[in-house]
């Protein structure tokens, strides 16, 4: 009796049974690092500098359930070392999802530079935290005297105070960018009008490398 439960321990697992427990791991990793992006999220970590290393410290603790699944393989060590680089990877892909928080991107706007004569009309904000499609953004809509003048003084403003400028025409500090739009950014909604004699300028703060 002992010995055939002893057998039944030691059983090898079969191919059929070692494609169930991939799948079944793979399900895991995929929840576990749900569950680790909205806790980032719910905690205001998304979208620091340091989000990327935080996730994929806590994607590591998937390495647990993992050694069950692989402990009977015979380069189960190999597996976990491979499991490892993976889970690294997720967590880093993971903590890279979420741009600056809003309030920040806010800041930062209201410490920009104003070109001369310019009148702030209205403030607005996009809201989306782990930046999917786009990231979160703030767009501060002025009247000013001369759109194209507007932007070259603003621009030297921003180099001056340590921005770098970009190809595209945006500036560039840290993590975060500064964009023109001559006229309306298409997110501002029910923009007012420009004073009788003055442009409108939209200048948009959000995350450097997705504006």
């Amino acid at each position: 009796m002992a010995s055939a439960w002893a057998e039944r321990q030691v059983r090898p697992v079969t191919a059929g049974g070692w494609v169930l427990r991939v799948i079944a791991l793979l399900v895991l990793w995929a929840a576990w690092a749900l569950l680790v992006g909205v806790i980032l999220l719910q905690a205001g970590a998304i979208g620091t500098s340091a989000s990327p290393a935080v996730a994929a410290s806590a994607m590591l603790v998937a390495l647990l359930p993992t050694w069950f699944v692989v402990r009977r393989a015979p380069r189960r060590w190999w597996l976990m070392a491979g499991s490892a680089v993976v889970l690294v990877a997720l967590g880093l892909g993971l903590g890279t999802l979420g741009g600056p928080k809003l309030s920040r991107m806010a800041a930062v706007g209201s410490a920009l530079p104003v070109a001369t004569g310019a009148q702030l009309l209205t403030t607005s904000s996009v809201q989306n935290a782990l930046c999917l499609r786009e990231c979160s953004r703030v767009i501060h809509l002025y009247a000013v005297p001369d759109a194209g003048s507007a932007q070259t003084e603003v621009g030297e403003s921003l180099v001056a105070a340590g921005w770098t400028a970009q190809d595209a025409g945006g500036f560039c500090r840290d993590e975060f960018g500064v964009a023109f739009t001559d006229g309306v950014d298409p997110e501002v909604v029910d923009p007012p009008r420009a004073p009788t004699g003055m442009q409108l300028l939209s200048i948009t703060i959000g995350e450097c490398a997705r504006l």
